[in-house]
């Protein structure tokens, strides 16, 4: 997502084709001047009468369709001739599109009076190139008062009256005050922080300014002048670089072209223009010099190829875990921390491999070295090679550091990997990514927002996206939505809210949609308990019970039919793990039945449980026991045996989230059980969140990450295949295009 758009330029020689370009961000400490239309007194393109489509600079007035804008001399006034925009008791926009920024800050600057202060007369939008308006600001929203729009409601800021005044909208599209605006009147700063009305992700791109007459009284107006539109900090226009000293001998390829200090590039080619991967041959560090590349095993064959700059050094050299702790402590520790980048049970899935490239795409919560913010990272393994990239950076959650908001993946009929990042209840919305070309992880484009939390996509062929999560309507409750294509879906619909859920879902090989879940008494997380079951085998259209009993939807009373443990009579808990289905199709449930929520001994025995669904009644039979109620760990079910992989056994911070990874093996269909291997052992920190990919296949069975639970530490990532006996870590830093995951046994 963050690599730049390119110019190509090309050149033949000797057989080889060559392409190459980027953008490169200039930086300026001037700021950069996007729209200014010098008072609107060019009678050539402002004459009076209605605002006309006209090309000022390198902006396109585009007049609302309806009643437009006029233009109005002011006689005997040093304004001159203005822009007023009249109400007609509808809505009326006039835009103002200008050449796109990205990053940096974007500044509204003019100059507006309105003909009342009683009612509205003028509203001011910023919006990106598509999608919702940020910041607003409305003279007289709110009666006698300058107002803006907090996503909800309008907030007065500043008494109003007729009289001209400058105004200014300082929007942060970047850095650490990114998703914010200031607002200036006449010289002083009357609000700072303001939230944007609808969030969108970093690198966005704007370009439209909205000056609406909407829904005010016919015949008041409001009139502007001197509208500047500016920028400081952001990306200038793209500059072109181009390849020299190129030479092609017999199985050589060399060139040669200018870098900038504090970037980094990759070189790689193709064999066909066709081919949608591109292969990585080096990187390059930039030092503000020309940097020459060597290719000592070019052919005479034609090849293409390209120079990328890479997103910030730092961001994509390394797998790095996010560390996290929630900060609820009792006498043993937190109630969980730790390496948390394959947190929580609730995104699913984390990974998914494709036969079709034999490659498992994963997605991971994570980070800066020696920092704690979130970054949502995307990256593959190649079964062939056993080789994976560099991670690509689909998005920096700027000020956030919770990896609640993970995110989950999913795989398209055509190859596109789908990415949800969660969010946290509506003021931090979830985000949905698509990757740019099908079976690659290497770029994403982003695709809507929505109210989403704990994401579990799928992708069902022949059907489209079925999505359950969670939103905070009432507690966690939990809804479902569909969609044919990945960019327009349905209603949310509710499942259940019976004071709040944790689930994990899956889908049968043939459509069905199943899903289990606790409750929350009273609203309370920590009083979770109750263990539910509902499916549907025509994509929500109806739900039933394991057994075919329909469930009336949504399920808002504790005893209901999907209801199959009633915990809470026994005074337990319960803690999510995985669902899975037996070769009959039932399904199998993986969770841990705990007796408190605080960590330490006072919680035991936390058992590990498995529930199955044998077609006549729900069977259990307990696995082992682990210390902490957050060891989680993922179910598998071979044509031969089931397996079970998690941190079941002590770690080297006892009683504290995850532990030691072991593989526990049942060859009766779960009625018993034994640790057949311990795959890590004598570890530095605790291993957590053993998760399950989608299609799992060896050796990226199993992924996970470890991390210090009691204080602040590296999380490094980890993966290991079926038999137990075989685990990976991937690599903490990375000064190649690829690397070989490190053997650990």
């Amino acid at each position: 997502m963050h690599w730049k758009p390119y110019i190509l330029k090309g050149v033949v020689l000797g057989g080889a084709m060559v392409f190459v370009s980027s953008l490169l961000q200039a930086q300026t400490n001037q700021p950069l001047v996007l729209a200014d239309v010098n008072g609107f007194n060019d009678t050539e393109l402002y004459p009076p009468g209605n605002l006309q489509l006209v090309t000022d600079g390198g902006a396109r007035w585009e007049p609302a369709p309806g009643t437009p804008a006029q233009i109005v001399p002011l006689v005997g006034d040093s304004h001159g001739q203005v822009l007023r925009r009249v109400q007609t008791g509808t809505d009326n926009m006039d835009f103002l599109h200008f050449p796109p920024v990205s990053d940096g800050t974007l500044t509204v600057s003019l100059e507006a009076r309105a003909s009342t202060a009683a009612t509205r007369t003028l509203d001011v939008f910023l919006l990106p190139d598509n999608g919702g308006e940020t910041c607003l600001l409305g003279w007289g929203t709110v009666s006698n008062q300058l107002a803006y729009y907090d996503g909800s409601q309008w907030r007065a800021v500043r008494h109003l009256d007729t009289n001209w005044h400058h105004v200014e909208m300082i929007s942060y599209l970047s850095g650490p005050r990114f998703g914010t605006w200031d607002l200036k009147v006449d010289g002083s700063l009357l609000a700072t922080n303001l939230p944007w009305r609808n969030h969108h992700p970093p690198n966005k791109a704007y370009n439209r300014l909205r000056l609406g007459g909407i829904r005010g009284v016919t015949g008041s107006y409001a009139d502007v002048d001197n509208l500047v539109i500016t920028a400081e900090g952001a990306t200038g226009a793209p500059e072109v670089f181009y390849l020299t000293n190129i030479s092609v001998l017999t199985n050589e390829f060399r060139l040669s072209f200018e870098t900038q200090t504090n970037a980094e590039y990759c070189i790689e080619y193709t064999r066909a223009l066709t081919n949608e991967v591109w292969s990585p041959l080096a990187i390059v560090p930039g030092s503000g010099l020309v940097a020459w590349f060597t290719n000592e095993t070019a052919t005479n064959a034609a090849r293409f190829y390209r120079v990328k700059k890479l997103p910030p050094p730092g961001y994509a050299d390394g797998y790095r875990g996010i560390w996290f702790t929630l900060g609820q402590f009792s006498s043993y520790g937190d109630k969980y921390s730790g390496g948390l980048g394959t947190y929580t049970a609730n995104h699913i899935p984390l990974a998914i491999y494709a036969p079709q490239v034999n490659k498992t795409f994963f997605t991971y919560g994570g980070t800066l070295k020696d920092k704690r913010h979130l970054l949502i990272m995307v990256s593959e393994y190649d079964h062939a090679t056993g080789q994976v990239p560099r991670p690509t950076l689909v998005l920096d959650k700027h000020g956030v550091n919770d990896p609640h908001d993970n995110a989950s993946l999913a795989l398209d009929d055509q190859g596109f990997l789908w990415v949800f990042v969660s969010g946290r209840a509506a003021a931090r919305p979830g985000w949905i990514f698509r990757s740019r070309t099908p079976y690659s992880s290497a770029s994403f484009d982003f695709i809507r927002q929505d109210e989403m939390t704990y994401p579990q996509p799928r992708h069902i062929p022949g059907f489209g996206f079925f999505t359950l999560f969670t939103k905070y309507t009432a507690g966690r409750e939990l809804y479902w939505m569909t969609s044919s294509n990945g960019v327009t879906w349905s209603p949310h619909r509710k499942l259940a809210g019976i004071g709040g859920h944790y689930q994990v879902s899956n889908v049968r090989a043939d459509g069905l949609v199943a899903t289990f879940f606790n409750r929350h008494p009273g609203g309370n997380v920590d009083k979770r308990t109750d263990i539910y079951y509902a499916q549907t085998a025509d994509y929500g259209a109806t739900w039933t019970t394991a057994a075919g009993v329909p469930l009336v939807l949504p399920l808002t009373t504790t005893n209901n039919p999907a209801r199959i443990f009633d915990l809470a009579s026994e005074g337990k808990l319960m803690y999510t793990c995985d669902l899975n289905f037996d070769t009959n199709g039932h399904p199998v449930l993986l969770y841990i039945v705990s007796r408190h929520y605080q960590p330490g001994p006072g919680g035991d025995p936390r058992e590990w449980t498995v529930a199955r669904w044998n077609g006549t009644q729900w069977l259990t039979s307990v696995v082992c026991t682990s210390d902490h109620n957050y060891d989680m760990g993922s179910l598998y079910i071979l044509p031969d045996k089931w397996l079970i992989i998690g941190p079941t056994q002590v770690g080297p911070q006892p009683w504290q989230t995850g532990g030691e990874m072991a593989l526990w093996t049942s060859v009766d269909q779960g009625q018993t059980w034994t640790m057949t291997r311990q795959l890590t052992a004598n570890s530095l920190y605790n291993h957590t969140y053993a998760r399950r990919p989608l299609n799992a296949q060896d050796p990226f069975f199993a992924f996970w990450a470890d991390g210090q639970p009691t204080q602040f530490s590296p999380s490094r990532l980890y993966f290991g295949d079926s038999s137990g006996s075989n685990v990976w870590r991937l690599p903490y830093e990375m000064t190649a295009p690829l690397a070989t995951p490190t053997p650990l046994n």
